[in-house]
């Protein structure tokens, strides 16, 4: 017997876990935000994105899914599976939602807006808006090339943890549709120059670096003596 496919919302599973199917969906694409400035005496517009890279609204996400005991049509039953479905998607912040349908990606969602439900005969259907972080997120590091789960249309094959003892240039690809700023995990000393700016780390995490990684190749000067790890996810429309 075929298996439904289904969303994991904290930790569970709107089939495995609340016997929910999905009628339909609707994933929304982001918007561009454009940040313009009209030319003081002239034509057209100035436009910032070269400067601070191009950004994106919130994208929402829609499901409605199928409640209810269709065997018996009880509308107890019915009433009991809503309340928790409910219980199970509105509350909280944001948080990771995997769609199995797209396979390698989550999103970073919440409910903020209320779900409507419809009763029809003892069954119904409860429509539930999801509002996301524009990107779809990969659900790995960047570097992690593990054959079974490689994507040949997505991904590529890097190094992003490197020996340092002495100067030396690496790259590193981001293929995302946005600057990312990757944590950077350090042992030793290791100094960073990257897209114009330099940074000296010392032995530690740094979950908010100060730089970051542009779109495409990105040429990286390290020197000083450790080692060094760029942890980024992908992170695209």
């Amino acid at each position: 017997m075929a298996r439904w496919k289904q969303i994991y919302w904290d930790g569970a599973g709107s089939f495995d876990d609340y016997g929910l199917t999905i009628n339909e969906k609707e994933i929304g694409n982001p918007a561009k935000k454009k940040r313009r400035v009209a030319i003081p005496n002239g034509n057209g517009y100035y436009d910032y994105a070269s400067i601070l890279g191009e950004q994106y609204g919130e994208r929402q996400l829609k499901y409605t899914f199928n409640i209810g005991d269709y065997a018996t049509l009880r509308k107890d039953i019915m009433n009991t599976k809503k309340i928790k479905a409910l219980n199970w998607l509105v509350p909280g912040t944001q948080r990771k939602l995997f769609d199995e349908a797209i396979p390698g990606y989550y999103f970073l969602a919440e409910v903020q807006d209320a779900p409507t439900f419809t009763e029809w005969k003892g069954t119904g259907t409860l429509e539930v808006v999801f509002t996301a972080y524009p990107f779809k997120i990969s659900d790995k590091y960047e570097g992690d090339d593990v054959w079974d789960t490689f994507n040949f249309e997505l991904d590529i094959a890097q190094n992003t943890e490197f020996n340092v003892n002495g100067p030396q240039t690496r790259t590193i690809f981001n293929q995302s549709v946005t600057r990312i700023a990757p944590e950077i995990v350090v042992t030793g000393k290791v100094q960073v120059t990257l897209n114009g700016k330099t940074v000296s780390f010392d032995a530690g995490t740094y979950t908010r670096s100060p730089i970051s990684l542009g779109l495409g190749e990105n040429t990286v000067q390290l020197s000083g003596t450790g080692t060094i790890y760029f942890k980024f996810r992908k992170e695209l429309l």
